[in-house]
């Protein structure tokens, strides 16, 4: 029988990327645990608000739409401070909104907010960076309370500057369909696997059954390339080349997707999508994928998980690394350099990041980016799942987050443009990693010569 969700309907944000969500939060003294203590931590102490009256222009870099950014962070603003008001820039489908045109046409933005994927592009490419350390001092802002990979990734990718805070996280969970593992009498799969385990597991289901083509495991290509445990950049910072002759991503490509697509019912499957790897559509829509892995975020902003007959448990580990999950993938607030109300953008921020909002939102089912313990506790208890196994999230360690460059995006798309055939076993590993760095090794070479 289909698992019946109840409860408080979940927040469905569409606009934030598949990519990041997370929570963020000030509070009252009368409970205990983090919630009594949130003015103190993180947050700090507050001036409070101003009496004057004041607009804050705000951009969107992943699009979201002005309906879930005021649900999610314009309303409680507002609520808090009521002399704070918004200008929201969406820029998706709008190419006057988009940072360039608004740079030219001398457009003032005072709240800047990206994931990790592209903050550390955009950011200093449009000149936005600002330090906000003297802020965060003069406001008392314990950056010791955060989740540390977050922090560090903010020091080592802006010269130990301080150019945004993370309100949002995120990491990678394993998924899997309950009426898949019912219907072939299968045990489900359960915390602390290893990949040799779960990869071991996914073979059981690479059949067609009745007509109907299944699939046992798949993982997210550019999620598990850019979170990837290993730690490893996909391009060095310093020589501005692909990485790809490190022996760790053989392993990783090996695992992810060799493995797990070595028997024929899996390229059947492949085949039959029309040489596409299974991916969301198998899992919630078709429902022959049985296990899945991607970001911890997907039953908040996919509604198709309200209909699936889910869990989930902790992102899968290899031996030699017991304990270390993905890499962390938050999005981070910032404060333009031309901002002319910085004061009132931190007071925002410095909200967001407070132990009264963080709570809050962690109970909707947003990752907190601090780390006591407390916030993990009542992770997504106030949304429509129930028994769902949400502790996996917070079960391993975050892999730290290596530099990012402007060049990341050119040397992912190298690599997984291999991917089906290297599944399908059209190529090896070691072709496709040789393309791969050639590829985006020239591709590299020509975006550099066209600044």
């Amino acid at each position: 029988m289909r698992k019946k969700h109840r409860g408080i309907p979940v927040m469905v944000m569409s606009g934030l990327l598949a990519m990041a969500l997370g929570g963020c939060g000030g509070g009252t003294s009368s409970e205990s645990g983090a919630e009594g203590k949130s003015s103190q931590e993180a947050g700090g102490s507050s001036k409070g608000p101003s009496d004057k009256p004041v607009e804050l222009t705000v951009y969107s870099a992943p699009g979201d739409s002005e309906e879930s950014w005021n649900e999610r962070f314009g309303d409680p603003i507002r609520k808090k401070f009521p002399n704070i008001s918004f200008k929201f820039i969406n820029p998706r489908n709008n190419d006057a909104q988009k940072l360039p045109n608004l740079i030219v046409a001398g457009t003032t933005i005072d709240l800047y907010y990206e994931s990790i994927g592209g903050f550390f592009v955009n950011v200093p490419q449009y000149n936005l960076q600002y330090d906000l350390t003297p802020l965060i001092k003069q406001n008392n802002i314990d950056l010791d309370s955060f989740e540390p990979t977050l922090i560090e990734a903010m020091k080592n990718n802006s010269g130990g500057q301080i150019w945004g805070l993370p309100v949002n996280n995120n990491n990678m969970v394993m998924y899997y369909n309950k009426d898949i593992f019912d219907r072939f009498g299968v045990a489900y799969p359960k915390d602390g696997m290893t990949w040799d385990e779960a990869i071991e597991m996914s073979q059981q289901f690479n059949k067609t059954e009745e007509g109907r083509k299944y699939a046992g495991l798949a993982v997210s290509p550019n999620h598990i390339i850019r979170m990837n445990p290993f730690s490893l950049p996909v391009v060095d910072a310093k020589t501005n080349k692909s990485t790809f002759a490190d022996e760790k991503w053989k392993t990783l490509l090996q695992t992810m997707f060799v493995r797990p697509a070595a028997s024929e019912g899996y390229k059947d499957k492949i085949r039959s999508l029309g040489n596409k790897l299974p991916y969301a559509t198998e899992f919630t829509r078709t429902q022959d994928l049985a296990m899945y892995v991607h970001q911890s975020n997907l039953p908040f902003i996919d509604s198709t998980y309200q209909t699936t007959n889910f869990d989930m448990v902790s992102f899968p580990t290899f031996k030699d690394m017991p304990g270390i999950g993905s890499q962390a993938y938050p999005t981070y607030f910032a404060i333009p350099a031309n901002s002319e109300h910085k004061e009132e953008a931190f007071q925002a921020i410095q909200y967001l990041v407070s132990g009264e909002y963080q709570m809050e939102y962690s109970k909707k089912g947003v990752m907190p980016v601090l780390k006591d313990e407390s916030y993990k506790k009542v992770f997504a208890t106030e949304t429509r799942y129930t028994n769902v196994n949400f502790a996996a999230v917070f079960r391993n360690q975050f892999a730290p987050i290596p530099n990012k460059t402007n060049y990341d995006g050119i040397a992912e798309g190298a690599l997984t443009s291999q991917l089906i055939d290297l599944s399908l076993n059209n190529t090896d590993l070691n072709s496709v990693l040789r393309k791969a760095e050639e590829d985006a090794n020239n591709k590299i070479e020509t975006e550099k010569a066209k600044k």
